[in-house]
């Protein structure tokens, strides 16, 4: 009879723990939303206490840890949603996108070239984020080619010609670098207008 009451009590906490990290997940969610970032990683924290492996609470700290400028934090949560999830592309594009924030461009570049080996729903982000880590470490020829496969996917994107256009100036092509800007600014980037003044006329 012992056994069998342990069991239920364990069958009701185990359920009310799960209700429980759900509604802490659902209040973080709500409160990042919202932009209270420090609520919002509380909230997220609960539900990481509760249950270790929760992803949806890992990814919502590490964005709050993020938006608050705590990048060891975001880091160490985004290293936990990659070890859970190695096969997806999400925790790479995160990962990614700290270390542009934190201009350590090599492992920024190392993490966006693995979501696009594994495959996205955002190439043109994917390729998009790769250019400017490819820029940041100066390796421009590439970069330009990056920003071109962005174009590919959408020659609308007027701040992949504009970027494309700083990339061609850094290697002084500045025929190719104008017609960049001027298509830039075509498409209504206004910061186009100023590199496009500057150097084009």
């Amino acid at each position: 009879m012992r056994i069998v009451i342990t069991l239920i009590l364990l069958t009701f906490f185990s359920s009310c723990q799960i209700s429980i990290n759900k509604d802490h997940v659902a209040e973080g969610t709500k409160l990042l939303s919202q932009g209270d970032y420090l609520n919002a990683d509380l909230e997220f924290d609960d539900a990481i206490f509760a249950d270790n492996n929760n992803l949806n609470a890992i990814r919502g700290s590490y964005i709050c840890a993020l938006n608050m400028g705590n990048y060891d934090k975001a880091l160490r949560r985004v290293n936990k949603y990659i070890e859970l999830k190695p096969d997806s592309s999400v925790g790479y594009s995160d990962r990614g996108g700290i270390y542009l924030i934190k201009k350590d461009y090599e492992k920024a570049l190392m993490d966006f070239n693995s979501v696009i080996i594994r495959g996205t729903n955002y190439p043109t982000m994917a390729y998009y984020n790769k250019a400017e880590a490819l820029a940041g470490l100066h390796r421009f020829k590439e970069a330009i080619k990056s920003y071109n496969t962005v174009i590919a996917f959408n020659n609308k994107d007027a701040e992949a010609y504009f970027k494309k256009g700083i990339a061609f100036s850094k290697i002084d092509k500045k025929d190719s670098a104008c017609l960049s800007f001027k298509i830039a600014y075509d498409l209504k980037y206004i910061e186009a207008e100023k590199e496009f003044n500057l150097n084009c006329n």
